[in-house]
């Protein structure tokens, strides 16, 4: 028996999603851009879809582009909005993901003025730091809503509100990736110019993202092909993974899924607080979903694969990161020995409070091998 609890890295897919996916590619296999029948068919898959995730994110307007996955998206995003021949001034933060981070480096590298937001030893990043660095000529923002590594949520709509009294005109990026499907996400509430997410995250078939365009933000292609999705992504569509992303839409039940989630977190602090040499990072008001620890004296990868050897799966940080120690953490100053340690937790719905038990067993015994 196994116990994965690495869930922020990726999800077991339904079953109805695999079902779905069969299905349609075994009977709507034609392409979306063919003008027959099969291409119809496929065509209507594809709006229907699309409608699917705008009404997801109670969106009245806007747009949405299917890509391959998270990091496409936000590439898309960034790289789609940013004009480096003009004056540019970008506000981030330290602790975004790297498919975030690396694409606003590329710009920063060629002319354009960034501010890298520092986050508080929580891992949030404040609003009166957000406001401090804001400017009538900041023109692109890009936050996360919740952090892959830390769960913390951060305070979109306060940011949102100082954008449109600031600079209105600049576009807010929003990386939704660990948060799309698992909280409650209103685009035109928060005021969310661009959206990336993932549906891998929700249960969904890996190789498949959105990116939320609204109604008044313009982007450009970062692909030059043929005529698909407007130009924005071309290239044949996935119809099979987008029917398949759509069916773990229509299977999440945010607000029973988040209530469960809840108390396999309440109960996960609780066995871990009682262990020494176990310190939680994530703060209580992060996303239930991830737990960040830190194990004393046990080095990430000693201890993830211990926990591995047992069937137990967790992360270091991130996926994406692997081998490589916490920008997140190093970012909000927690001390070198944390760091060195620290190991992510992330839940599911397929998890059981049984789950946590085992988990929390195998720390203690691997503190008393470890700590001899």
């Amino acid at each position: 028996m196994s116990v994965f609890l690495d869930s922020s890295s990726t999800t077991r897919p339904f079953d109805e999603v695999i079902l779905c996916i069969a299905d349609t590619m075994k009977n709507y296999y034609g392409n979306a851009s063919s003008s027959h029948v099969f291409g119809f068919e496929s065509e209507q898959i594809l709006r229907r879809a699309k409608m699917t995730v705008l009404n997801f994110l109670h969106s009245s307007n806007g747009d949405v582009f299917f890509t391959s996955g998270g990091t496409e998206s936000n590439n898309l995003a960034i790289f789609g909005s940013i004009n480096v021949r003009s004056s540019n001034n970008i506000v981030t933060t330290m602790i975004e993901h790297f498919s975030v981070l690396n694409p606003i480096k590329k710009f920063e590298s060629l002319g354009a003025r960034v501010k890298y937001l520092k986050p508080d030893s929580n891992g949030n990043i404040s609003i009166k730091n957000f406001e401090n660095n804001i400017s009538e000529d900041t023109s692109f923002i890009s936050i996360m809503h919740v952090n892959n590594e830390t769960g913390e949520i951060l305070p979109i709509k306060e940011f949102s509100n100082i954008i449109g009294r600031k600079c209105p005109d600049a576009v807010f990026h929003v990386d939704a990736v660990q948060s799309f499907g698992k909280l409650p996400i209103s685009v035109n509430e928060l005021g969310i110019d661009l959206l990336s997410a993932s549906s891998h995250k929700i249960h969904g078939p890996r190789g498949l993202g959105i990116l939320y365009v609204s109604e008044r933000t313009k982007i450009n292609p970062i692909f030059l092909g043929g005529g698909q999705q407007k130009k924005i992504r071309p290239g044949t569509e996935p119809v099979c993974l987008i029917a398949g992303f759509e069916k773990a839409i229509e299977l999440c039940d945010i607000k029973n899924r988040l209530k469960k989630i809840e108390r396999l977190n309440s109960y996960c602090r609780k066995k871990l607080n009682e262990i020494v040499g176990v310190n939680i990072n994530s703060s209580k008001n992060a996303s239930p979903y991830i737990i960040n620890i830190s194990v004393f004296g046990i080095k990430s990868e000693v201890l993830i694969n211990f926990l591995s050897e047992r069937g137990i799966y967790v992360s270091g940080s991130s996926a994406c990161s692997k081998n490589k120690q916490s920008h997140v953490l190093k970012a909000m100053s927690l001390p070198k020995g944390f760091i060195e340690s620290a190991i992510r937790i992330s839940f599911s719905k397929f998890n059981t409070l049984d789950d946590i038990d085992v988990l929390v067993d195998n720390l203690k015994e691997a503190l008393k091998i470890f700590s001899r």
